[in-house]
C-alpha cells in the first residue's frame, strides 16, 4: 500500500508542470453571435495597458506620429485619431515599420505584423502572437475567421474609409487561448519561416559553416531562444 501511495504521488509530481501550464495559459470562451473584441478584456487583448505614441515609417522616408496598440485579436497594429476613433492602416504595401514605445513591428501580407525581437546583421527575428481560435473550423491566419468590431480602416491616414466589422459565425462558439509564430525577416523586409534551409538563403557564402553547426548543435526551429543563438552564430560569420 505504501509503494503504491509513493508511485501515485511520484506519478502526480510528474505531471504537476503540465497542470501548471494548462492553468497558467488564458483562454476565452465567445458564444455564437458574439464580437470576441467585446467578451475579451481590453487587457488581454492589447499588448499595452493604453494607446501609446509611436511612429508609422513609410517606404519612401515619409513618417506620421500617432498612438498605436497591437491588438492579439487578428494582430493588428491599430491607432486612435484626435476623435479617438479606433483605426487601422490600409496600405501596409507602403509601411516600412511601426514604433510603439521601445518596440518595433515589420509587416508581411503573407503573415501579418511581427514585433522584432533582436536584429543581426542581415535578418531580424520577429515574434507574431494572436488569440486564436482553438479547434479545426475554417477561419483566417491562425483559425481567427473575424475581424476587430470596433475598428475603422482607412487608407494610410486617408479619409478614405472602409468599414469592417464581423461577429464570430452565428452557427460556432468559440474558444480562443494565444498562439505565437516566429520569422526571420531580411533587410527588404521579406518574411521566411524558420528552416535550415532558409537561414542558409538568408547567410548563402557561409552554407558549409551553417550545417556543420546545425549538425553538432541541433536546433528547434520552433524555439525562440534557439533561434536567437543560431542567429548570434551566423552573424559572427559575416563580421
Amino acid at each position: 500500500m505504501k509503494n503504491k501511495l509513493t508511485l501515485s504521488l511520484l506519478a502526480l509530481l510528474a505531471i504537476c508542470p503540465y497542470f501548471t501550464h494548462l492553468q497558467a495559459q488564458k483562454v476565452f470562451k465567445v458564444k455564437a453571435g458574439e464580437f470576441p473584441d467585446r467578451v475579451i478584456p481590453y487587457a488581454d487583448r492589447y499588448q499595452f495597458s493604453r494607446f501609446t505614441t509611436g511612429k508609422a515609417e513609410f517606404i519612401g522616408g515619409q513618417t506620421s506620429q500617432a498612438r498605436f496598440n497591437y491588438n492579439y485579436i487578428g494582430g493588428h497594429v491599430l491607432f486612435v485619431d484626435a476623435k479617438l476613433d479606433t483605426l487601422e492602416i490600409i496600405d501596409k504595401a507602403l509601411l516600412k515599420s511601426i514604433t510603439i514605445g521601445n518596440k518595433s513591428y515589420r509587416f508581411d501580407k503573407r503573415f501579418g505584423y511581427a514585433e522584432v525581437l533582436n536584429s543581426y546583421g542581415r535578418a531580424m527575428l520577429g515574434k507574431r502572437e494572436v488569440l486564436a481560435r482553438i479547434g479545426t473550423e475554417k477561419g483566417g491566419p491562425y483559425g481567427i475567421s473575424y475581424t476587430a468590431s470596433s475598428v475603422t480602416t482607412y487608407r494610410s491616414y486617408s479619409s478614405d474609409q472602409a468599414q469592417t466589422s464581423k461577429k464570430l459565425n452565428t452557427n460556432a462558439e468559440g474558444v480562443f487561448t494565444y498562439r505565437t509564430a516566429h520569422y526571420l525577416i531580411d533587410n527588404n523586409n521579406r518574411f521566411y519561416i524558420p528552416t535550415a534551409g532558409s537561414i542558409r538563403k538568408l547567410y548563402p557564402a557561409n552554407r558549409k559553416q551553417i550545417d556543420q553547426y546545425l549538425h553538432e548543435n541541433p536546433v528547434n526551429f520552433g524555439k525562440e531562444q534557439d533561434l536567437m543563438r543560431l542567429l548570434d552564430y551566423c552573424d559572427k560569420l559575416t563580421k
